[in-house]
């Protein structure tokens, strides 16, 4: 084989690698901006009147979350204490910096992992509310001084009676 033979089979070799690069390229800026870029830009315009917390719960959970969320700004006053249950890493509603992104300038408090009970008979003032979770808080000991609001199911908040 000649010199000039394996140039051209090298540079026909290199060319069909280049296009093979470009279409795989092509093919993943249409997969990115199709299944990605266009529909959350799309989302993010239409939300664009929201307000950022509403706009961050919406993203960063669901509807469900910001639903919720939503719910208790309207239950809490804004001079309110609201009571968590304890921290757990897998838990958002648990989490007192997350949550008080969301429902700022209420104060966020956890009670802690080995004094929940004691915990919930301690929380009896005018202006503290009890998260009200599936398995949180002990139901019989919030509603010595607190009033359950539902919002869906188990999840709602005690309010001072």
């Amino acid at each position: 084989m000649g010199a000039s033979l394996r140039t051209r089979i090298l540079e026909k070799a290199r060319f069909a690698f280049l296009v093979a690069v470009g279409l795989a390229g092509l093919a993943q800026v249409w997969i990115v901006g199709h299944d990605y870029a266009i529909p959350t830009a799309s989302d993010s315009w239409a939300m664009r009147g929201l307000p950022a917390w509403e706009r961050t719960a919406l993203f960063q959970e669901d509807e469900d979350f910001a639903g919720f969320i939503s719910f208790l700004r309207l239950q809490i006053p804004e001079d309110g204490r609201l009571i968590l249950p304890p921290r757990r890493p897998e838990r958002s509603l648990a989490h007192v910096g997350f949550m008080q992104y969301f429902l700022f300038p209420r104060e966020i408090h956890n009670c802690g992992l080995n004094e929940v009970d004691d915990c919930i008979l301690r929380v009896t003032g005018r202006k503290t509310y009890i998260i009200s979770l599936p398995d949180f808080p002990p139901r019989d000991l919030a509603e010595r001084s607190k009033r359950f609001v539902p919002y869906s199911g188990d999840y709602g908040v005690f309010v001072p009676k």
